[in-house]
Formats: C-alpha cells, structure tokens, sequence
C-alpha cells in the first residue's frame, strides 16, 4: 500500500492505483491541463472511503511507502478498473510514440505517387533547362 500526499492530507491506497494517480497527474502537468478522478482509499482513521481529487498542472502530490502499521493495515486496495481507465487517460494524452526501426530495415520513400507527391528528382537542371536558356560560357544572362 502507498500513501499519497496531497494538499496537506493523505489517503492511503494499493500500490497500482497510486501509481497510476501519480503517472496520470504528470501527464495533465505536461498538458497544462487537470482533471478530477475518484479514487478508493483509506482515511487517516482506517476508514475506507473514496476521495474526489483534482489533478493537474497546480497539482503538489506525491507518493510513498505507506509509514505505519495501522495505514497498511488490512488487504490491498486494488480496482482494477480505474488502474486501466488511469492507463488509458494518460497514453492518450501522451499522444503516437515514434517506433524504432530495426538496423537493416528499408526505408519508405514517402515522396512517391502513393503518397500523392510529385517527384521532383532532386537533380540539378542542365544547361539546356529554361532556367539556363541564353547564358553564356561565363554564366553571364544575356541582355535583352
């Protein structure tokens, strides 16, 4: 069990669902954004209840080691719903994770007609291209 510390309290609940709070919490920071979850807990009288917290960017939390026998009392607090539900707020708000490619792997050529983009060829235009129509042996543009 672990005991989160928040605005000058603090719940003790299961090991996964602290960390989830935690994981959440951060995810909000880095979002600028906040949220309210519910989570089951213990109270500081053994009292098992569950706390509405506000979490977000202005959020001081942190988690520990639940200190006392009387905390740690009882089983594990587990809910494995809002542990998934938790997992799930914080990978959306994380956003596509880029995917290594292993060494040996052919790269996509992503300026191809299936992508709708022309190729352009990358060469450099010769002299007979309309960008070096009428320049002379010394790259001077004649005048006209």
């Amino acid at each position: 069990m672990k005991r989160i510390s928040y605005a000058e309290d603090h719940l003790v609940t299961g090991d996964d669902i602290a960390d989830a709070v935690l994981a959440y919490a951060q995810a909000l920071a880095m979002k600028g954004r906040s949220d309210s979850i519910d989570v089951p807990a213990i109270d500081r009288n053994g009292a098992p209840r569950v706390f509405s917290i506000l979490v977000g960017p202005a959020s001081q939390m942190l988690t520990s080691d639940s200190l006392s026998v009387d905390e740690a009392r009882g089983d594990e607090i587990t809910d494995e719903g809002l542990v998934a539900d938790l997992a799930s707020r914080t990978a959306a708000l994380a956003g596509p994770s880029p995917v290594s490619v292993p060494q040996g792997t052919d790269a996509v050529d992503l300026e191809t007609e299936q992508f709708g983009v022309p190729d352009l060829g990358g060469d450099a235009p010769d002299e007979d291209s309309e960008g070096a129509e009428g320049a002379d042996d010394e790259g001077d543009s004649p005048s006209r």
